[in-house]
């Protein structure tokens, strides 16, 4: 179950959310479709890091997810100042992203820039999913190192990096 909408800070004020941003807010985190959003959050943040090396920021990772609204869920309301609107963003990010973490698909570490990484609950769906393509590829017998392992045996002992 999502957690409900966070408010919207106006004049000192907590407001709700405007509609839009509530129903965006519901469709990354919702029964019907968070599990969705949270896994295209997972192999967002998993190819950054193969990639980069390091995590994206919360920003990056939300205009990859809402590239047509460049990571926002709606328009700002008018009347907003700069730190109303940056308190709006952070509390959206925030929320969806804590939503995905208790789900397992993603972690990070507070305070730290770039900590985004994947969760326990992605690790083992991958997992699971290059064992039986193994299997189904005709593996079976075949030993199958996955990626975690293969960096262990490389001395990268780091978590977290999917």
């Amino acid at each position: 179950m999502a957690s409900e909408p966070y408010p919207i800070w106006w004049r000192g004020v907590p407001v709700p959310p405007p509609a839009q941003w509530t129903y965006v807010f519901e469709q990354l985190t919702g029964d019907d479709s968070g599990e969705e959003w949270a896994l295209a959050a997972a192999i967002f943040i998993a190819q950054t890091r193969r990639r980069l090396g390091r995590g994206p920021t919360f920003a990056e990772l939300f205009a990859h997810l809402l590239p047509d609204a460049d990571g926002l869920p709606a328009p700002f309301p008018e009347g907003l100042t700069y730190r109303e609107r940056h308190l709006a963003v952070s509390g959206f990010r925030g929320h969806a992203t804590i939503e995905w973490r208790r789900r397992g698909m993603i972690s990070w570490e507070t305070s730290v820039t770039r900590s985004l990484r994947v969760g326990r609950a992605f690790r083992e769906r991958s997992k699971q999913r290059q064992t039986s393509r193994a299997t189904s590829l005709g593996g079976e017998g075949v030993e199958h190192v996955s990626e975690t392992a293969g960096r262990h045996a490389h001395g990268d002992n780091r978590e977290g990096h999917g």
